[in-house]
Parts: structure tokens; C-alpha cells; sequence
């Protein structure tokens, strides 16, 4: 019994001393149904971004980016095409298709380099035949841009890469005009509502998902490199109230200061705000023709009398930026200095003084001319159907009025407003001008025609020097010139610059940079990742 116990102990000697390993497995098997041995894997982020955005059309007519009248369509066509040039945040000249340019000794001419190597999204070439045809078209008269190019008198293809656009007289910075998108040689010119775009931009038109969603996908051959977006869906809506609501509940990505009156509207939400100074000049007229206005010391009199820090803040909600010359303020051509824009009444009485007027025994303002007392009295014409204006001239009436002058408001409905305007049937009048992307002063100050029966042989000639020069020092010198002609013979008093507005939604984190170009610029940049 003894022998056989030994026996066993030397069998499980053996065992313990020679398989080891397989004793181990098993306690390890044991051990693992009793504790199981739980694996920790690195959590998964599920969260998938959708990297695309909605944006919003109505007054739907057609995609083609020549014809359309609707102000979104023509906005979200920005995305598929191009111009030769955009103007970057401080108004100045950026080529785009353009590769370059030079302008003739006389102005008159212009000759622009295209680039080379960019592809339509259907994946054939662009060049100058393209630019030909699309000049050719907006000079026909079949576009919303014809005005733009109504001073061009002959245009060509110089070579595959080269166009040339010659003028009747020369024009201060032109090429600054040629932001309309470029279309392809041969476009489809029908106000057709199934145009299909094809452009050379950053996003390639997929065409419709519905019947009022439409489909947009960055061009993977775009040569400044692929957009951050990966999609954009247009959806069709009935009008802007309805846009807005939409925008608001968050089913659309962006809205514009076209679209809705920030003066009135204020954004719900998690909203950002995107601000650039547009070249909409809102301003004080003066009828040069009537004899009170004949002198300029009693235009600049009255014009230190107009509060315009004021009426930008109590009006427009800050939704403008106040000026004293006719420039918009963003660009690199303005040169004020002045940051006081709340008008000077102690400046002003002088002015007036030069002119013979002076306070009578009652306060009011009167002078004598040629044996006859005259009294500083007239009307303020605005128009009946603007709110906005009709509180401007109102204000400015009642501040004169504060000091003797004797102004009233004269509110007419649009269509009378504007025939007395042009009859030149007016005292002064409160006017809006939008003025072209190259800050041509002509329609206010030209002798050739203007709405103030206004001429300066001087102001006509730097306008004419303006056009003959693509050096900035000398067109901002040219510039600074005009501007202080306009600070002393002041045929209209500038109020200010309106302020147009990109309002996007928290979903787009960087890229928005609009600017006189257009709402939608340097869509390409656009970012849902910061």
C-alpha cells in the first residue's frame, strides 16, 4: 500500500516536473470561466459629420447665371461659375479665370490673360472663346449684366488665351466690372427653367433630387483644389417669408440681408453674422439750379447741419457706415481720416455766413440778393413708399429746423419722386445710388449728366485719369483729389454706405467672406469642421 502511494506521488512528480504547460492551460481555463478576462477595445466615435449644407432659392426662373432675374439664384450660381475678377474685402482687383492684365496708354483699351489648365465640369477646356461668347451675349442685350459692359465698343479673341475689350472712353478701374460668371462657348440662352449649368467654380451642379431640391458636389477637378463641403442642396422655396422661417427652424444653412430687412428682423438662435460695406450710397441732394443751392458755401453749411452717426444708429440699427466723402469706406481708394460723423453746427453757420445768410430777429436764417431778402426755406423730397427715407428726411428736417432753418418734408409716392427728380422739379431730396464695382463716380458728378445740375471741368478730367492707370498709389492719389473737390463744392452730401449681411447658421464654422463680388464668395472655404 505503501509502495503503491509512493508510486502515485512520483506520478504526479512527473507531471507536475514535465508537463507544467499543460496544467497551467487548464488552471487558466478554470480561471477564466470563473473571472473572465474582459478586453478593453478603444471606444468608436459613431458620430458621422454630414459635411453638406442647404441653401435657398425663390423667384425660381432659371439656373443660367446670365438671364435669371432672381437675386438667390443668381446668388447660389456663384458656387458652380466664375468671372475674370472678384474684389476681395478691400475692393481690390482679384483675378479669378483671369490670369492677369494690362491696360493702353489712353485707357481705352484692355487686354486680359486667361489661365490656363481650368476645366469645365463636363471636363473640356475653357478658354478665351468662352470669354468671347459671354461678352458677346451681355452686349446683345440678353442679360442682367448688359449695363456693366454698355461703354465696351469692340471685343476679340486675340489668342486661346487672351481677349481683348476695347472702349468708347476710358474707365476708372473697368476690369473691376467683369465680376459676372463666365459661360460656356455656345450656352443654351433661353430663360429655360431646365437649364442644366455647367461652370468651372467649386461645386458641380448634380442636377434635381426633387422637384424643388436640386443637387450640388465639390468638383473634384477643381485646380485651387477640392471645396471643404462635400455637398450643397438648393431647395426651392415660395418667397422670403418663407425662407426666413425655414432658416430659422435651421433647414436652411445661410440668408442674406436681401432676402430680410435687418433694421427690422432680428435672427433667432445660434446665429453668426457676417458684415461687408456694399456700395449702396445713400445721400442728401442738392438742385444746384435753384438759386439758394447756387453756392457751395451754403451746400457745405448745411451739410455740417446733417447728423450721420445718428441717423446710422437710429435708423439703420448700425446697419450702414457713415462718410463725409462719396467713397466706400472698405476700399483701399478712400482716404478720409475723419472719424466725426456727427456734424458740426458751429462749422456750419460760417459757411452759411460766406453766403450772406444770418439769423433774424425771429432765429430763422435770411439773406439779402440783388435788393431781394430771401429766407433759407425749402422741401426735403424723399420717397412716400420708404420707410427708411422718409425717417432720414424727416430727421434732417427737423435738426435744421432746430437752428432757424426752414426745412420741410416732401414725401411722394416712388414713380412722382422720381419724375421730379428727373424733371429736376426739387429742392433737395434724399437719394440711394448703387455704384459699380470699380467706384465710378460719374452718374453723381459728371458733366455729362447728373441728378444735381452739377459740372467741374476738373472732376470730369481725374475721372478720365482714373481710367488711363492701374498703379494703386496713383489712382488712390487720383482719388483723394476727387474727394476733396467733393468736400468743398459739395453737390450732395454723403450719409453713408449700407452694410450688407451673410447669416449663417452654427452648423458653417469658418469661411464666410462676402464682399461687393457677391454674398456667396470664396464658397470653396466654407467649413462645418472650424
Amino acid at each position: 500500500m505503501k509502495r503503491i502511494l509512493i508510486a502515485a506521488l512520483a506520478a504526479v512528480m512527473l507531471v507536475s516536473f514535465s508537463g507544467c504547460s499543460a496544467v497551467d492551460e487548464m488552471k487558466d481555463k478554470i480561471s477564466e470561466l470563473v473571472n473572465p478576462t474582459v478586453t478593453e477595445e478603444p471606444v468608436k466615435n459613431t458620430t458621422v459629420i454630414n459635411n453638406s449644407i442647404n441653401i435657398g432659392i425663390y423667384d425660381f426662373d432659371t439656373f443660367n447665371p446670365l438671364l435669371t432675374n432672381s437675386q438667390t439664384v443668381r446668388d447660389c450660381m456663384q458656387l458652380v461659375y466664375e468671372p475674370l475678377f472678384a474684389l476681395d474685402e478691400n475692393m481690390r482687383i482679384v483675378p479669378v479665370l483671369a490670369k492677369d492684365y494690362s491696360v493702353s496708354p489712353d485707357g481705352r483699351q484692355i487686354l486680359i490673360n486667361l489661365k490656363e489648365g481650368v476645366t469645365w465640369h463636363d471636363g473640356s477646356t475653357f478658354d478665351a472663346y468662352d470669354v468671347a461668347y459671354t461678352i458677346r451675349r451681355i452686349r446683345q442685350g440678353d442679360t442682367t449684366y448688359t449695363n456693366a459692359l454698355s461703354l465696351v465698343s469692340t471685343h476679340g479673341v486675340v489668342n486661346d488665351y487672351s481677349v481683348r475689350i476695347d472702349l468708347n472712353y476710358s474707365v476708372p478701374n473697368f476690369v473691376a466690372l467683369l465680376t459676372f460668371p463666365i459661360v460656356k462657348y455656345q450656352t443654351n440662352m433661353k430663360m429655360d427653367s431646365s437649364y442644366n449649368p455647367i461652370g468651372t467654380g467649386p461645386f458641380r451642379f448634380t442636377g434635381p433630387i426633387t422637384k424643388t431640391r436640386f443637387g450640388m458636389s465639390a468638383f473634384e477637378g477643381y485646380r485651387d483644389g477640392r471645396a471643404l463641403l462635400d455637398n450643397v442642396y438648393i431647395e426651392q422655396v415660395p418667397n422670403a417669408d418663407k425662407y426666413r422661417s425655414m432658416f430659422e427652424a435651421s433647414e436652411l444653412d445661410v440668408m442674406t440681408s436681401e432676402m430680410v430687412d435687418l433694421t427690422k428682423y432680428m435672427p433667432k438662435g445660434n446665429i453668426n453674422m457676417y458684415d461687408f460695406i456694399t456700395n449702396k450710397l445713400t445721400f442728401l441732394g442738392f438742385n444746384i439750379a435753384n438759386g439758394i443751392f447756387a453756392g457751395n458755401e451754403t451746400r457745405m453749411g448745411l451739410a455740417e447741419f446733417v447728423n450721420k452717426e445718428e441717423i446710422v444708429s437710429s435708423i439703420l440699427y448700425s446697419h450702414g457706415k457713415a462718410v463725409n466723402i462719396p467713397i466706400n469706406p472698405s476700399s483701399y481708394l478712400y482716404s478720409d481720416t475723419n472719424t466725426d460723423f456727427t456734424g458740426n453746427i458751429s462749422e456750419g453757420m460760417p459757411h452759411l455766413g460766406n453766403d450772406g445768410w444770418g439769423a433774424d430777429e425771429n432765429g430763422v436764417y435770411v439773406r439779402e440778393r440783388n435788393g431781394i431778402q430771401e429766407t433759407l426755406r425749402f422741401k426735403i423730397l424723399t420717397n412716400k413708399d420708404s420707410e427708411e427715407k422718409t425717417a432720414i428726411a424727416e430727421k434732417i428736417a427737423s435738426d435744421l429746423q432746430k437752428h432757424g432753418i426752414l426745412a420741410t418734408v416732401d414725401a411722394e409716392p416712388y414713380e412722382q419722386y422720381t419724375a421730379l427728380i428727373n424733371s429736376k422739379n426739387y429742392d433737395v431730396f434724399i437719394g440711394e445710388v448703387e455704384l459699380g464695382s470699380n467706384m465710378d463716380l460719374s452718374p453723381l458728378v459728371s458733366s455729362a449728366g447728373n441728378y444735381f445740375s452739377y459740372g467741374n471741368t476738373a472732376v470730369d478730367t481725374l475721372i478720365g485719369q482714373l481710367g488711363m492707370t492701374q498703379n494703386e498709389d496713383e489712382q488712390r492719389a487720383l482719388f483723394q483729389q476727387l474727394g476733396d473737390i467733393m468736400l468743398t463744392e459739395m453737390p450732395f452730401v454723403p450719409i453713408f454706405y449700407r452694410k450688407g449681411s451673410v447669416l449663417a447658421g452654427a452648423s458653417i464654422k469658418s469661411g464666410i467672406a462676402p464682399s461687393v463680388s457677391g454674398f456667396y464668395r470664396n464658397s470653396q472655404l466654407w467649413s462645418k469642421l472650424g
